[in-house]
């Protein structure tokens, strides 16, 4: 318990992937780790909180696994961390110190107004900026031909794709890994021995065809808003989803990728782009962890027996 106590405030006010090294990766990951696992059975922190520790341990996740540490290895260090945290009172004075480092942390934490996370190739950028009557990007990933992300307008996110032209795509198909017929990594490229898919050669891990999830737009716009969000003054698509395919995309490896295809008034795919994942989970709790909604709740209620 002494080291997750000393080591609260590493992290916490904004990790970056330079400054990292794998043993501070490690570090952080279970210090978080740990942390959450005790809040599970004592009731320590708010949803806000909760966010924060959580983002920390994504990206340090994120980073584990992209070194090559096996998902092994977490599950089962996690697995070790909990058995800890159930031998730990609620009442014990290091857990009301913990309680107070990461309620501290948090206040400075959930005034960070933007944070990167980046990936192998690609980076995320998660910015807490709202403008009214004006559509932003709360999380985004560039690469160059197109934008995705979360998008925020009118007091609503959605996970959102835009590209410059394209006027005759007229719906989008999100393309995850089926997790239950695929459960580990599909390997498409069998180690490098053949090339990546012809639209993004850096992607190794992909949807395999025979165990596809696949999420369709909800929404479609080809005007002002899907220029101003492609970030180009010219012809712009723009395909919204609901916020579910940004949870199920923050669920699967940050080390794989997502894919969408869009399609023409004929059903026709007429476009392949894929998505580097990343540390997309992490992107999403350093949004929602910032969320005004929480700040007037940001004292932790007292820690529950046992």
């Amino acid at each position: 318990m002494k080291a997750i106590v000393l080591g609260l405030g590493l992290g916490l006010t904004g990790m970056g992937h330079a400054a990292l090294a794998d043993d501070a990766a490690a570090a952080i990951f279970g210090e978080r780790q740990l942390a959450l696992a005790v809040d599970d059975r004592c009731h320590l922190f708010t949803d806000g909180q909760r966010n924060a520790l959580d983002a920390a341990r994504l990206q340090a996740r994120g980073l584990l696994l992209r070194e090559g540490i096996a998902r092994q290895a977490l599950d089962d260090y996690t697995a070790d961390l909990h058995r800890q945290a159930a031998g730990i009172a609620c009442a014990d004075d290091a857990v009301a110190d913990l309680q107070h480092r990461v309620v501290n942390a948090y206040a400075g934490w959930v005034r960070i107004p933007a944070m990167e996370f980046p990936g192998r190739h690609f980076t995320w950028t998660a910015s807490r900026t709202v403008m009214p009557d004006t559509p932003v990007w709360s999380i985004r990933q560039d690469q160059g031909d197109f934008v995705v992300g979360v998008s925020t307008r009118d007091d609503r996110r959605q996970l959102s794709f835009a590209l410059a032209g394209q006027p005759d795509a007229t719906s989008a198909i999100l393309v995850l890994r089926d997790m239950d017929r695929q459960p580990t990594l599909y390997d498409a490229t069998m180690g490098g021995i053949y090339a990546g898919p012809t639209e993004a050669a850096w992607a190794r891990w992909t949807p395999p065809r025979f165990a596809e999830t696949r999420i369709w737009a909800r929404g479609h716009n080809a005007g002002r808003l899907a220029a101003t969000l492609a970030e180009t003054e010219d012809a712009a698509t723009l395909f919204d989803f609901p916020m579910s395919a940004a949870d199920a995309l923050a669920a699967r490896d940050p080390r794989e990728a997502a894919r969408i295809d869009l399609m023409d008034r004929h059903g026709r795919i007429t476009a392949s782009h894929y998505i580097e994942i990343g540390d997309f989970a992490a992107a999403l709790a350093f949004l929602r962890g910032g969320d005004q909604r929480d700040l007037a709740g940001s004292s932790a209620p007292e820690p529950s027996a046992p």
